[in-house]
């Protein structure tokens, strides 16, 4: 004759069975953290000797039957079952019903979403002003730098040229290596001396 019966920790999904009410003998049943859902089966008060029933974490829903061995049971049994209406005696709050947790929960999302938004739309504001302000002190510096630009003359040497004022970029003309390569020294005609990589 089976007395006590575990099924608890289990991924075990589905409605509890309405046959539990045949075994008579049963004094313990616990099926707590699994995901148990739909009602608790109205028979179950037929079990006349049991003394410990577990039925916490699970999804289940609806009233917990009242009378028989239930009323003997303490709101400990039913805990974490969001949809189930727990009796009064057990002096436990009735757990909202489906329509006021999606109110809730849609409340949560809106306000995360609020959240969310508000910091993102912060974050583009101060790139916006960060960046206009460096575009207002960089057009300011702009004239002055035009300014030491206008005394500089460029000279255009073809490679032709550099090839033969460097003697064909021999180790005699060899400087050094830098991080774009290597560089040579060269004579121009007018006697400058320049460096080319």
């Amino acid at each position: 004759m089976l007395e006590y019966l575990c099924l608890s920790r289990n991924t075990f999904d589905g409605h509890i069975p309405e046959q539990l009410d045949h075994m008579l003998n049963l004094d313990t049943i616990d099926h707590s953290h699994s995901m148990l859902s739909g009602q608790i089966p109205k028979s179950l008060k037929k079990l006349q000797h049991i003394q410990a029933l577990n039925l916490s974490f699970n999804q289940l829903e609806g009233e917990i039957p009242s009378g028989g061995e239930f009323a003997n049971l303490s709101a400990k049994s039913f805990l974490r079952n969001y949809a189930l209406r727990v009796a009064p005696k057990l002096h436990v709050p009735l757990c909202l019903d489906k329509t006021e947790r999606q109110s809730k929960s849609n409340a949560a999302r809106v306000i995360a979403a609020c959240a969310i938004g508000g910091s993102v739309l912060f974050a583009v504001v101060c790139t916006l002003i960060g960046i206009s302000c460096r575009r207002k002190r960089g057009s300011s510096k702009r004239p002055d730098d035009i300014e030491r630009l206008r005394g500089i003359t460029l000279l255009v040497i073809s490679y032709r040229e550099l090839l033969h004022k460097t003697s064909n970029f021999s180790d005699a003309n060899f400087i050094g290596s830098g991080s774009f390569g290597s560089v040579y020294k060269g004579i121009l005609a007018d006697g400058m001396t320049v460096e080319c990589q």
